[in-house]
C-alpha cells in the first residue's frame, strides 16, 4: 500500500553546534518544534517526500525564559502555556488573550511560540499580536561558516500576503518583548483558523492617549490564508485624534481599512471582509467607552 514510501529520519541535536551540523548535512530537513501544526496536516504522512526531521526539543537555550528590567526574552521552544502562565504583570493582556485562543489546553501545552510564528502557509493570531506589541525576533543562519544572527521586528517576518520571509537556513532563537503597556488594548478572534480558516479573522489593537488625544495607535488584522495586514497610514491617521471618535470617524476609518485590504489583492472572503469591518468598529467603540469612563 505504501510502496516507495520511507519513514523520515529524526535528528535530535542537543547543542547549537549539533544543530548547525545537522542543518548543514540535511538541508531539506523539516525543523520540528511542538509539531501541533505539522501533525494536523492531512497529507503530512505517509508521503513519498518524507523529509528528514530536525527536532529542536533538546536544545536548552531554546527553552529559556529570561527577564530583565527592560524586556522579557523567551526561546522558540517555550510552549504557549508556559508563556501564558508567566503572569499578567509581565505578559501584556492582548498576548495573554491571544494565547488562550490558540487551541485547547492540551494543544497549548505542546505548541511552541517559535512553531506558531513559523507556520509556512497559515498566519495565526499570535504573529499579529506580537507585531502590534513591537516584539523583536532573533534569527540565526545555520549554514554560514560562522553562524550569523540578526534582530527583526515580528512584522518583518511576513509579507502583506502573510508569506513567511525567513530563509530556509534560518531559525528563530529568541523572542524579545518589552514591558510597555498601552492605555487601551483589544484582541478579538472570530472563527477557528484550523477548522474554518476561510472565515476566520483576528484583530489586535493598542492605543495610548494623553488628555483624550491619541498619541500612539497600532493594529494588525490577521487572516489565516488572507494575509497579515498592518497599515501605517491608517495608524498615522488615527494619531492626534481627539477621543471619543465620532460615529462618522469610525465609519470612515473602517472603510479606509477595508479598501486598503482589498488593494493588496489578498484572498479574502465576503464574510471575512464584513467581520474585519465590524470587529474594527467594535474596537473603536470600546476605546471610546474607556476614554469617556476615565473623565
Amino acid at each position: 500500500m505504501y510502496e516507495g514510501i520511507r519513514s523520515p529520519a529524526i535528528h535530535v541535536p542537543k547543542t547549537m553546534r549539533d544543530l548547525v551540523s545537522a542543518a548543514t548535512r540535511f538541508r531539506n530537513a523539516i525543523y520540528w518544534a511542538g509539531g501541533t501544526y505539522i501533525m494536523s496536516r492531512h497529507d503530512y504522512y505517509p508521503t513519498k517526500d518524507s523529509y528528514d526531521i530536525i527536532s529542536l526539543r533538546e536544545i536548552p537555550d531554546f527553552k529559556r525564559i529570561n527577564r530583565t528590567d527592560r524586556y522579557l526574552e523567551v526561546g522558540p521552544m517555550v510552549t504557549l502555556n508556559q508563556l501564558a502562565s508567566i503572569g499578567k504583570q509581565i505578559v501584556p493582556d492582548p498576548l495573554t488573550q491571544t494565547l488562550h485562543e490558540l487551541g485547547t489546553r492540551i494543544v497549548r501545552k505542546q505548541a511552541t511560540i517559535g512553531g506558531a510564528l513559523c507556520t509556512p502557509d497559515i498566519r495565526l493570531a499570535i504573529s499579529g499580536t506580537l507585531a502590534v506589541l513591537n516584539t523583536e525576533i532573533e534569527l540565526k543562519k545555520l549554514d554560514a561558516p560562522h553562524t550569523e544572527s540578526r534582530w527583526v521586528p515580528t512584522g518583518k517576518l511576513y509579507d502583506r500576503n502573510g508569506r513567511l520571509l525567513i530563509a530556509k537556513n534560518e531559525v528563530i532563537t529568541r523572542v524579545r518583548m518589552g514591558f510597555d503597556h498601552e492605555d487601551f488594548s483589544y484582541f478579538f478572534c472570530s472563527g477557528n483558523p484550523m477548522v474554518i480558516p476561510d472565515e476566520t479573522v483576528s484583530l489586535t489593537l493598542v492605543c495610548s492617549y494623553n488628555q483624550s488625544v491619541i498619541t500612539n495607535f497600532r493594529f494588525c488584522v490577521t487572516l489565516p490564508y488572507g494575509g497579515f495586514h498592518q497599515f501605517q497610514d491608517i495608524e498615522v491617521l488615527a494619531r492626534g485624534t481627539m477621543l471619543p471618535f465620532s460615529a462618522q470617524q469610525i465609519l470612515r476609518i473602517a472603510k479606509v481599512l477595508i479598501e486598503a485590504i482589498e488593494s493588496t489583492n489578498t484572498t479574502i472572503s465576503a464574510l471575512q471582509k464584513e467581520r474585519v469591518r465590524r470587529i474594527f468598529e467594535m474596537a473603536l467603540h470600546q476605546l471610546n467607552t474607556q476614554s469617556l469612563a476615565e473623565r
